[in-house]
């Protein structure tokens, strides 16, 4: 009798899903080419971003700034001051992000960052703001809006200059001269990360946001960037990859269906498959059909039938407890089903760990980073799905050793730096 974990297996093979579908080689060489177009200014929906900052240089010290964290979910705000004793962050408040819960004018968004900034203005006429979406920074390191993803609406956005606009609105509020440098959230993920382990040596330094979205991060060397026309005298630059678009392996049946149903179908696929915005609906997809295909006992097929959807943390919850409490425990009629759901479960976010991997290879071998155990490339991580999930950090861990080690003969270590996103913000402040 045929094990059940090999029903659901046959099941994912059948609609493309499986995660023997992404070929890590080939996946990661795909990523490569993709960076390389984005470095010479081709056409690619990997945009190898110039960010104008660098990850050398000595920070100033007691000298506040105001910084700025726009997430995928959260609107962070606060003043942050480099002291001989550690940093000091003050007057640290949390929203929502505007058109996080319904969509917003772009004169709106102006309207309520001024208003949550120009209190904070007394302490400071310098801000870092930290962007999660794809920006260009410009030379003078303002930020032109590119895209606004996760499915946060912001009407008319394409093409604002975010320093220029929100300096604008303080200023016709009774708040001149304030003056932004603007960064994607990986890059203030990778200063913080350099801010915070300066008692570390490491053979370089790399960010990974892998939470409502995903994004990675690195630093080039000058002569690498052939787009770039503007004079840089440093020997490198932060490229932000907003490797989130890279569309280089195809889409399984479930990822198609969630795209179409996207507000920005067409793009951020690879963002789309394995980012916790989006991996609870490919989950969701994949159980649906399943119950359309008699794969489950008719009790748990009719559950799965009457939901509307499903969050990331909902299947990590049944990971986590396939006995307790949750959604998908209680619908679960028997040790069949039990084990199919995990199954699932387990091989999706597989999936998606041998995905990230890739994208993390390719960083490591375009930087020609990590070739000494004893000295790794250092991944400064952030995202509650990294931290939070119950299977993924495990699975890429284990891939990373396997593949980006053992056959690649490069090595990584993963990093947490406490308020990463602020201190690295406020660094390219001080920095700039």
């Amino acid at each position: 009798m045929r094990a059940v974990s090999d029903r659901a297996d046959e099941f994912l093979k059948k609609y493309h899903m499986g995660p023997e579908e992404i070929a890590l080689h080939r996946c990661t060489r795909s990523f490569l080419e993709e960076m390389g177009r984005g470095l010479r200014g081709e056409e690619t929906p990997v945009l190898m971003l110039p960010t104008y900052l660098t990850l050398e240089g000595e920070l100033p010290r007691d000298r506040s700034v105001i910084v700025v964290d726009a997430g995928g979910t959260n609107f962070r705000s606060a003043v942050v001051t480099m002291t001989a004793g550690g940093p000091v962050i003050e007057d640290l408040t949390v929203q929502p992000m505007p058109g996080s819960r319904g969509a917003v004018t772009k004169e709106a968004f102006l309207d309520q960052v001024s208003d949550i900034l120009l209190p904070l203005t007394g302490k400071s006429r310098r801000v870092g703001l930290c962007f999660s979406y794809a920006a260009e920074i410009l030379p003078n390191r303002d930020g032109r809006v590119v895209a606004i993803s996760k499915q946060v609406q912001i009407t008319g956005s394409e093409g604002m200059l975010l320093g220029e606009e929100i300096s604008a609105a303080l200023a016709a509020k009774g708040a001149p001269g304030v003056e932004f440098v603007v960064l994607n959230d990986t890059v203030a993920a990778v200063l913080g990360g350099v801010a915070g382990l300066e008692d570390e040596v490491f053979d370089g330094y790399a960010g990974l946001i892998y939470g409502t979205g995903v994004n990675t991060c690195y630093s080039e060397r000058r002569e690498n960037i052939a787009k770039l026309s503007t004079p840089w005298p440093a020997a490198s630059m932060i490229i932000n990859m907003e490797s989130g678009g890279f569309c280089g392996v195809p889409q399984g049946t479930f990822d198609r269906r969630l795209d179409a149903g996207s507000m920005d179908a067409g793009k951020c696929l690879y963002e789309k498959m394995v980012s916790g915005r989006y991996q609870g609906e490919v989950i969701y997809h994949a159980l649906r059909q399943g119950a359309e295909d008699g794969l489950f006992s008719s009790g748990l097929a009719d559950t799965l039938r009457a939901l509307e959807g499903l969050e990331l943390v909902e299947a990590d919850a049944f990971a986590a407890r396939p006995y307790g409490g949750g959604l998908l425990s209680a619908a679960c009629g028997s040790e069949r089903d039990r084990e199919l759901v995990y199954t699932i479960i387990d091989r999706s976010v597989e999936r998606a760990a041998r995905l990230v991997c890739c994208n993390l290879a390719a960083v490591l071998e375009q930087a020609d980073l990590g070739r000494s155990i004893h000295r790794p490339a250092c991944v400064v991580a952030e995202g509650s799905t990294f931290y939070k999930g119950y299977l993924f950090r495990r699975k890429l861990e284990r891939l990373c050793h396997t593949y980006i080690t053992e056959e690649l003969g490069r090595h990584l270590v993963f990093r947490r730096v406490e308020n990463a996103n602020l201190l690295g913000t406020a660094a390219a402040a001080l920095l700039a």
